[in-house]
């Protein structure tokens, strides 16, 4: 066990002298000491001595969630070298809990193998990925964690627990929030690999509500789109069709969206609109008229996945399926009732339910709205607002990004909440894995 050594862009998010800060920068801490096991055996060992000791662990991955989830105030534990797969037939994977979630479809596609469904970001890991309902959107397929089959896990005491589909602590572990152990390794349901056809239509942003249920199941994954100050949104529609000869031109797409747009030409951009946030509405509406993305077709990992996004802040509500289209209708009147400029989408997805205690999906198909911004000035005023209308509707929120939610609040919106408390009493007595966002969401 010793301070990582993984590629650089396998690295956890340290900063120079050891300090931790979130992908986002939104959130920033100095650990005591990294530490990188590389074998269930090295967690065990791990967890048992900081138990001996005294000291709270906390597991870091990508450091992708937008909020101090995963910031560690003692002993900061990566997972960088507990990845690749274990095992694998037709319908599941075993792998181990550190692998990112872009390795594991490589080496799933190696196989004629794919996770039916992914999130937007594929440097994540699984264990981090599966910690706070990483979704994609389809009413077909669950979040990340819905496809669970099985979890391996080192408890408070340093005991190896295995949850299995008969084991009740499963679908507490599934939305874990770090809170319950440190996993090191996790069973997938995986399905043949295959690609998709991406295929986008304009739709004017008040007529977006009322389509929503022909929207939802008019193709096996759907989302929606909306720049803010601009009319229209992008319903996008995925569907699945034989593979192409080449896939010349996606990964050129690929290149361009993330090599140019997304590391050199938004980051400059949203520079100039931080200083002068009045430009936000007529930038969003000259890059409304002149986008015209055609279609693309890709094997299903490269289709689900965003390029790495040019740093922004984001917070998220889930509501019943049913309530989608208020829900939508009040995050576009937002924008002006609260007097803010948002340069960045206002995205729509569609979950399936499932029965993680803390899931956001927990009990019922949901709409996963999210809300997005890179100017920091507006930010508050631009959350609050939104979530007060969120509230209006008994939104959830997504434990990934930024919320301002306490335990008493939380515990009303999650019928499991309690439940979840309880096997974090029996898995971590003594709060090892705390720190104090998890105080603040869970209670002591």
């Amino acid at each position: 066990m010793t301070r990582s050594t993984a590629p650089r862009w396998r690295r956890p998010p340290m900063l120079r002298g050891g300090g931790f800060a979130n992908w986002a920068r939104t959130e920033s801490c100095v650990p005591s000491q990294w530490m990188s096991p590389a074998t269930e055996d090295d967690v065990v060992a791990l967890v048992q001595r900081a138990r001996v000791d005294g000291r709270r662990v906390r597991c870091v991955g990508a450091g992708h969630s937008f909020n101090a989830l995963a910031a560690p105030t003692d002993i900061a534990v990566s997972l960088d070298n507990l990845r690749g797969i274990v095992a694998y037939d037709d319908t599941t994977v075993t792998v181990l809990a550190g692998t990112r979630l872009r390795d594991l479809s490589a080496a799933l596609a190696a196989r004629g193998l794919a996770l039916p469904i992914l999130g937007s970001i594929a440097d994540q890991s699984i264990a981090g990925a599966i910690a706070t309902g990483t979704h994609g959107s389809s009413l077909t397929h669950p979040n990340l964690s819905g496809l669970v089959r099985a979890i391996g896990l080192v408890d408070g005491a340093g005991v190896v627990r295995d949850l299995g589909e008969d084991d009740d602590l499963l679908d507490a572990a599934r939305v874990h929030l770090g809170a319950l152990g440190i996993l090191t390794r996790v069973r997938l349901r995986v399905v043949p690999a295959f690609t998709l056809r991406e295929r986008i239509e304009w739709l004017p942003v008040g007529e977006v509500a009322a389509a929503l249920p022909e929207i939802s199941t008019s193709a096996e994954y759907t989302k929606v789109w909306w720049m803010p100050h601009t009319p229209k949104a992008l319903v996008f529609r995925y569907e699945r069709v034989p593979a192409p000869r080449t896939l010349l031109a996606v990964h050129a797409d690929r290149f361009i969206d993330e090599k140019i747009l997304h590391r050199s030409l938004l980051p400059a951009i949203f520079a100039a609109q931080r200083r002068q946030s009045g430009w936000v509405p007529m930038f969003n509406r000259t890059a409304g008229r002149t986008l015209k993305k055609a279609s693309r077709i890709g094997p299903s990992p490269l289709i689900f996945s965003t390029p790495m996004p040019a740093r922004h802040t984001e917070t998220e509500a889930s509501v019943p399926l049913a309530s989608g289209g208020a829900a939508f209708d009040a995050a576009v009147q937002v924008v002006d009732d609260a007097d803010v400029h948002v340069n960045f989408i206002t995205e729509l997805r569609f979950v399936k339910g499932d029965t993680g205690w803390l899931s956001p999906a927990y009990g019922g198909d949901v709409v996963q709205l999210g809300a997005y911004t890179a100017v920091l000035g507006d930010r508050d005023r631009y959350f609050g607002e939104f979530w007060r209308r969120m509230r209006e509707l008994g939104a959830r929120p997504h434990w990934g990004k930024e919320l301002d939610h306490a335990a008493d609040e939380l515990r009303t919106l999650y019928p499991r909440f309690d439940d979840f408390t309880a096997a974090r009493a029996q898995l971590d007595p003594d709060r090892m894995f705390a720190n104090p966002f998890l105080d603040r969401v869970l209670g002591n």
